[in-house]
């Protein structure tokens, strides 16, 4: 499978237990399942789904309110999601982003519409195709 733009893949490996972690670039992430389940280690992957989107969102508004020399210290994205069965998967995603001082009314008005154009939110609301493949070593299997 080709490399979109020359970038490296994200490496994921399985840690033990149900943790894994994720390398991008030189950042280490890891991801585990609640204690009870898991060990607690780090987010559950369907939260990094929503981190993306809350990250992607404030930073799409800090921009927007920087260059228009708008207030934006202290901002703050709250995310909560609803779940859906059957397929198990997030059905909702509810972004609130709280900004430190009150702003004219024709500002929120365009921040919801900044909000809305980063590309976690485009990923999400128009979908991205998923092509899995997998790959087992051929000379191992062929000897064998």
């Amino acid at each position: 499978m080709a490399r979109p733009h020359g970038r490296q893949p994200m490496v994921i490996t399985h840690e033990g237990g149900l943790r894994f972690a994720a390398q991008i670039r030189s950042h280490r992430l890891i991801v585990d399942q609640p204690a009870g389940v898991g060990d607690d280690s780090g987010p559950m992957p369907l939260e990094l789904i929503g981190a993306s989107l809350g990250t992607c969102v404030a930073l799409y508004v800090q921009q927007f309110c920087e260059a228009r020399g708008l207030p934006y210290e202290g901002m703050r994205v709250e995310l909560d999601t609803v779940g859906a069965q059957n397929p198990g998967r997030i059905a909702q995603f509810l972004v609130r982003v709280q900004l430190p001082v009150a702003l004219p009314p024709q500002y929120a008005e365009l921040i919801e519409r900044v909000a809305r154009s980063c590309p976690a939110h485009n990923t999400l609301v128009h979908g991205a195709e998923v092509a899995v493949s997998i790959e087992t070593p051929a000379a191992a299997a062929a000897s064998a």
